[in-house]
């Protein structure tokens, strides 16, 4: 009976190309991998450790080694592939609540709530303030569109500082209705001390929010709804 053929030192470089082991790696594994395919060639055993690795080395193989192969099932591992957590919609916490058709309100408003739950409170008072002044304006312009010196300076062709613009508002309340005139007051006494301090905010660079009881304590939600019941 003739020998079987020794191991093609072909297909023992293109399996170390392949799989980057070691020659002398990979012939210990196909001598002792032959051990249960007695009746096939070297080569043939190396097909079927090649198969196992992900590869080929059929073509380098004779006609007589291919018969030599079993018909045999080769399982490759699929590696684990772990399933990623979906990312959950952050949950934006609403400090302002304000129904409005105007775009930019509505833009500054959604930057406030983000800026609040991002923990931005320092951005979340300057970001008020501007969107409370503005509100204050609006009511102005509404009741009195004639009389624009009310909300604006125009030598300096500028809104009027915020302190002035509330005082205005202030000292206009006898000519609303009596629920009205009573919001105003309310809304006055509690937008003064928050002008303030959200003033204090806005122009020192050593003032910094960590906290957002410095933002709960002013409840801004009975604020914006006093500027409602005023509209």
């Amino acid at each position: 009976m003739p020998s079987k053929p020794e191991l093609n030192p072909k297909i023992l470089d293109y399996l170390h190309q392949k799989l980057g082991k070691p020659i002398s790696t990979i012939r210990s594994a196909i001598s002792v991998l032959k051990r249960e395919y007695p009746q096939s060639t070297s080569n043939a055993v190396a097909q079927i450790y090649a198969q196992q690795h992900g590869v080929s080395v059929r073509r380098l193989i004779s006609k007589e080694d291919k018969q030599t192969i079993p018909p045999i099932r080769i399982e490759k591992t699929e590696p684990l592939r772990l399933k990623r957590k979906a990312k959950s919609a952050e949950q934006i916490k609403e400090i302002i609540k304000f129904e409005t058709t105007d775009y930019f309100l509505q833009k500054h408003i959604r930057e406030i709530n983000r800026a609040y739950t991002k923990q931005c409170y320092t951005c979340v008072f300057v970001l008020t303030r501007k969107v409370l002044e503005n509100m204050i304006i609006g009511i102005l312009k509404e009741k009195y569109p004639t009389e624009r010196t009310l909300y604006f300076d125009t030598t300096k062709y500028r809104n009027l500082d915020f302190s002035v613009v509330l005082d205005n508002l202030f000292q206009k309340r006898s000519e609303f209705d009596s629920d009205k005139k009573e919001a105003i007051e309310r809304l006055h006494q509690k937008l003064k001390p928050f002008k303030n301090d959200a003033n204090d905010k806005v122009h020192s660079l050593y003032h910094i929010v960590e906290n957002p009881n410095e933002i709960d304590d002013w409840n801004l939600d009975t604020i914006i709804a006093l500027i409602e019941k005023i509209m």
